[in-house]
């Protein structure tokens, strides 16, 4: 998994660890909503090893509370049938997390993702090997780490299977911006020769799970699929964290 991560992102957290201990607090701050977690519960907290017991008593109870609605949609990818199953609605709430985790650097939240994903095992056919859709290069370079490839290695391993960096994105994500706001034909004329294989052994005649964090229209599933194809997958299948409705 830290390969998923940048070394400028690891040396802010290491720099940040170290300011708490060389100035330490008696409450620390939950990192998704920042309200101070009481001393004696942080104590008891495992650290790393359990990430999500780094939230408050209040976000803990906020992400019990999201309904986890598994659903399956076919479409097509390189003119066969493609399952996409999600596990969340793209509502208010869900939207806040994903921004939280995508944009304000809240790692912590990978865990509940990848548990959301584990939900929908029996929505989407067998896999052999779980590929995530590949962040844009200067995304990865402002965020610090590919946010797609932490929830894919959790879920991943949890499912027993390995997970493998198969594809690479090329070029910006500026081409793709504001993509909600556009049909699928348009997107994926922007998408075209976005994507290369990168290790077509690891997926080469193999059942593929792409792995990604929301879909509008389906076009980078689709247009990641059938690079897959092309570099020899025999099947390709998706699940995705949340879907727009």
């Amino acid at each position: 998994m830290a390969r998923a991560y940048t070394p400028s992102f690891l040396a802010q957290r290491l720099v940040q660890q170290t300011l708490n201990w060389i100035f330490p607090s008696n409450d620390e701050p939950c990192p998704v909503c920042s309200r101070p977690i009481p001393a004696q519960l942080a104590g008891g907290r495992p650290g790393k090893r359990d990430a999500m017991k780094q939230l408050c008593a209040f976000c803990q109870q906020n992400l019990a509370l999201v309904p986890v609605c598994a659903q399956a949609v076919r479409m097509r990818a390189d003119g066969r049938p493609m399952v996409v199953t999600s596990a969340l609605v793209y509502d208010h709430f869900v939207r806040t997390l994903i921004r939280a985790y995508k944009y304000d650097h809240v790692v912590e939240i990978a865990p509940f993702f990848a548990s959301a994903l584990a939900a929908t095992r029996g929505a989407h056919p067998p896999a052999d090997v779980v590929v995530p859709v590949p962040t844009a290069p200067d995304r990865l370079r402002m965020r610090g780490y590919d946010h797609v490839l932490l929830v894919a290695s959790s879920f991943a391993r949890a499912e027993g299977l390995p997970c493998a960096r198969a594809l690479v994105r090329l070029g910006t994500s500026g081409r793709t911006r504001s993509q909600t706001a556009k049909d699928k034909s348009r997107r994926l004329r922007e998408l075209a020769g976005q994507f290369v294989a990168r290790d077509a052994s690891a997926i080469r005649g193999r059942r593929v799970l792409l792995v990604d964090d929301v879909v509008t229209t389906g076009a980078t599933l689709a247009t990641c699929a059938q690079v897959l194809y092309e570099a020899g997958a025999k099947a390709v299948h998706a699940a995705v964290i949340a879907r727009v409705e």
